[in-house]
């Protein structure tokens, strides 16, 4: 995923925005690529002397090295979203780049002229529209799970299950003609997903899990969300799963989304024993 952040000159606000994103996702920097543009910029000056100040004794980042660029149409053609600094230049941007272009927050005021006070009050902003538009749904993603997911995914899996898939396992389920594998990103990392054998005209969820990290953001029903979609579509009648009886919050979940309880199957689970609950979701009325 190619993220812009984009000011007038690209001294003060952008690079800014551009170094504290960057700090706030580094464990998804092999996933996505993160700059910082001028639409207005003279390319090579440096940073404004009360941003590189600010950003380092108040955020530990080193801003020394950044050099202004102009925002060229390649690059908005390349990019997924060009965040802006204000109406100004969101204005101009949205002109070229549509739904790309993003206005942060209600617009960061430009701090050039300013003291280092002045700095310091749109660094702050600056975090905590960045935190707003972390927690969005914005850069999530759901989309068939391919092979060069399979190491994350199965990494996600060894922390959530006792007696967890390998990655031979989900290669083998990708491979498989009754399977359909989903898996949901942020900023393009796998950060959750669910695989579910279809043997119509009943539908088997075999795994979900997402990332301990991103908990509580909506990832299961979006992934649970998609495979009912797909069974349904493959005019599946029922989706089943096992869920452990200890699971109130998976139960909660499911039941959330349209499943009952049938009953339960004995000693189920191993690493600790327990008892399974059998969940299923029925996509015809007559077939309850």
């Amino acid at each position: 995923m190619n993220i812009a952040f984009v000011c007038s000159g690209n001294t003060c606000r952008s690079p800014m925005a551009e170094a504290i994103f960057k700090k706030k996702t580094k464990e998804f920097e092999d996933y996505s690529s993160v700059a910082s543009f001028g639409v207005n910029a003279f390319t090579g000056d440096s940073a404004n002397e009360n941003a590189i100040k600010v950003l380092r004794d108040c955020y530990n980042i080193d801003i020394t090295e950044h050099r202004s660029r102009i925002i060229s149409n390649y690059v908005i053609e390349l990019c997924d979203y060009i965040v802006c600094m204000d109406r100004y230049n969101y204005g101009i941007i949205e002109l070229v780049a549509g739904e790309k272009a993003i206005l942060l927050g209600d617009g960061i005021d430009d701090p050039y002229g300013g003291d280092i006070d002045v700095y310091r009050h749109c660094a702050e902003q600056i975090e905590k529209e960045i935190d707003n538009l972390l927690a969005s749904d914005l850069f999530f993603s759901t989309t068939l799970m391919e092979n060069e997911d399979i190491p994350v995914v199965a990494g996600i899996e060894r922390k959530n299950f006792s007696e967890p898939w390998s990655e031979k396992s989900f290669s083998e389920e990708l491979e498989n003609e009754l399977s359909i594998c989903y898996v949901e990103k942020y900023l393009d990392k796998p950060v959750g997903y669910v695989c579910a054998q279809i043997i119509h005209p009943e539908a088997f969820l075999c795994t979900i899990a997402c990332d301990d990290s991103l908990r509580r953001r909506g990832i299961g029903e979006r992934l649970v969300s998609y495979l009912s979609d797909y069974c349904e579509y493959k005019r599946c009648e029922t989706l089943s799963l096992e869920v452990r009886v200890s699971n109130t919050p998976a139960q909660k979940l499911y039941e959330k989304m349209g499943f009952i309880n049938l009953g339960v199957r004995k000693n189920f689970y191993s690493k600790p024993t327990e008892d399974a609950y059998i969940m299923t979701k029925y996509f015809k009325e007559d077939t309850k």
